[in-house]
């Protein structure tokens, strides 16, 4: 069948590109061959607008049928990375090596060492993909840091029960100043107690607004443990989408003075706990350190998938 390729045109391609992503997922039996739509909203309601800025004209390309049916999508997630969502029912390799010079044409970026480079994810069980990729002079990164393990979880599973650590209590976040605790922790939580950057995040809330304007965004899954002076120790957002009916946890963090209290686990066994009370049939959460993942390992269990980075450079 005869696939036309079209960069970006309007909002309208990005609610398309989210009912496309659902049915993706649904086809792969809810295995994260592809984006979660929830991983698409973060990214374009939060990354995109507030860290990224890309020139969209130039970052995101679709292939169609001459019904205009979406065979598939390239998009990035930070300089140089490319991820190719294809649909199964048009997956063959002519597709995924048109993609793949696209990546290379648009995509390509120089890493910290100022090589440039072209960067793609494939499922570390996508022989058929890894083929192609080896084909086009590619190599696996072998860094385990790079590789982001797909945790998963079941909802129909028993969820093991997690006490809330004594001096501290589990709930959603709460309305007014509290979003701006949000924030301040936030900038603790993932920049290494740095409080300039804490406050920054604090003082400037704009970013937060963009990710609670997200279409999946649900203030009752805004989980949050709250400490004993009031402020926020620890947190994940939680995305459910009842089309698929299934979630995506990001992100997930404790400050860095409240951890080693079992606080990670708390705040994401109460999200699988409401998930579950939804209607949920499973929840992923992506983690690339050796923390995080010993963390979801722990609460999720050991089912994953893994997707890996691929590499090639130029000149």
């Amino acid at each position: 069948m005869k696939l036309t390729m079209r960069p970006y045109k309007s909002e309208e391609d990005y609610w398309q590109m989210r009912q496309f992503l659902r049915e993706v997922l649904l086809l792969n039996s809810l295995h994260q061959h592809s984006w979660h739509v929830a991983r698409l909203d973060y990214w374009w309601w939060f990354i995109q607008q507030d860290l990224e800025k890309m020139e969209l004209e130039k970052s995101i390309f679709f292939w169609e049928t001459e019904k205009k049916e979406i065979a598939a999508v390239l998009n990035p997630e930070g300089k140089g990375q490319a991820y190719l969502q294809v649909h199964p029912k048009f997956h063959t390799a002519e597709l995924e090596e048109e993609m793949i010079q696209t990546a290379e044409k648009y995509f390509r970026h120089p890493n910290r060492e100022g090589k440039l480079r072209s960067l793609i994810f494939a499922d570390s069980k996508d022989s058929f993909r890894h083929n192609i990729l080896k084909k086009h002079g590619y190599q696996k990164v072998e860094r385990p840091e790079t590789s982001e393990i797909i945790h998963m979880f079941p909802l129909e599973n028993e969820i093991h029960q997690v006490p809330t650590p004594e001096g501290y209590t589990i709930r959603a976040l709460g309305h007014g100043l509290e979003m701006l605790e949000r924030c301040y922790a936030s900038g603790l939580g993932f920049h290494e107690d740095d409080i300039q950057t804490a406050r920054e995040n604090r003082d400037d809330p704009t970013w937060y607004h963009h990710i609670q304007s997200a279409p999946l965004y649900r203030r009752d899954l805004d989980i949050v443990a709250i400490a004993s002076d009031g402020s926020i120790a620890s947190f994940c957002t939680v995305w459910f989408d009842d089309v698929t009916r299934t979630a995506y946890f990001e992100p997930v963090a404790t400050v860095p003075k409240h951890q080693r209290h079992g606080l990670g686990k708390a705040v994401l066994t109460e999200g699988l706990k409401r998930l579950k009370m939804m209607g949920a049939k499973l929840a992923t959460v992506g983690g690339y350190s050796n923390a995080a993942n010993g963390l979801y390992f722990s609460v999720f269990g050991e089912e994953h998938d893994i997707t890996q980075p691929w590499e090639k450079f130029f000149g």
